[in-house]
């Protein structure tokens, strides 16, 4: 997951750290490429491997005990509590982050209430392949819609993507993405991107994006959804690998949940855990 900087600056203050340079090799010697401090990416010197060594405040990357994405159990747990989601149309702007192509929302819209907390849409951005995998299998790609309460507290709702018929309600975000440059609002129908099942499965987890902070709760739909080979052609071309490897699960459980699709207007209630 991709969380824009405004979004955790308000938790973590990220330090800028300087790296001390080797003795310089002998003629015939070869130089390895270091990475500037603090520029991360998903391959060679500063991907998912060194990205706690590039900057001071990506440590969890490293050290952190729960961390995301994870492989998903094949077996889908039973349901042991319910979400509310209050699916309007969201509007917004899409652009590329330089590590994916990230839908804006303007913070009206789309609600998700677990346990009592009003979670409100940020973000929705993509990953090819999919992050999260189901008993070892990624899917094509994984949208991750990034969820924040007020007092900025975290949750990411996860639906993962296989290849079939076109998207029609991701077909304004496609087409933005192949002209992220250009101004102008995109309206998302966010109940018509999220697939026919609402099961899902729910973990205590992580950005998948330095600085990795924890403490994010994950929501990942256990029904995929379709997309074209045109669709995720698209994405592939502004981004063609842009997932981290799943991390241990450790002393953490995976646990199942069902979903409640609000009527637009109507405010979302609490579930009961």
């Amino acid at each position: 997951m991709s969380a824009r900087s405004w979004l955790v600056t308000s938790a973590l203050t990220l330090a800028a750290v300087t790296l001390v340079g080797c003795a310089q090799p002998g003629p015939e010697a070869s130089v390895t490429p270091v990475a500037e401090p603090g520029h991360w990416s998903y391959d060679g010197a500063s991907g998912p491997a060194s990205w706690a060594e590039l900057d001071s405040g990506f440590e969890t990357c490293a050290v952190g005990s729960r961390q995301s994405p994870i492989d998903l159990p094949a077996a889908m747990p039973a349901a042991s509590r319910s979400i509310r989601l209050s699916a309007t149309n969201a509007d917004g702007d899409v652009f590329d982050s330089g590590h994916a192509v990230e839908f804006e929302s303007d913070g009206e819209g789309e609600t998700l209430t677990l346990a009592g907390d009003e979670y409100h849409l940020q973000q929705m951005h993509a990953h090819v392949p999919s992050e999260h995998t189901v008993n070892g299998r990624p899917a094509a790609a994984e949208l991750h819609l990034v969820h924040a309460t007020a007092d900025g507290a975290l949750l990411v709702l996860g639906v993962l993507v296989a290849e079939g018929q076109a998207s029609d309600a991701l077909a304004p975000f496609i087409e933005a993405a192949t002209h992220p440059a250009d101004e102008g609002d995109v309206t998302m129908d966010v109940s018509a991107v999220l697939p026919s099942s609402l099961e899902h499965f729910e973990y205590s987890g992580s950005l998948t994006t330095p600085p990795c902070t924890e403490d994010v709760q994950w929501v990942v739909m256990s029904t995929p959804i379709s997309m074209s080979p045109g669709q995720i052609g698209t994405l592939v071309g502004a981004h063609s690998h842009n997932a981290r490897p799943t991390q241990p699960l450790g002393d953490r459980v995976v646990s199942g949940g069902t979903t409640e699709l609000g009527v637009e207007g109507q405010g979302a209630s609490a579930e009961v855990d």
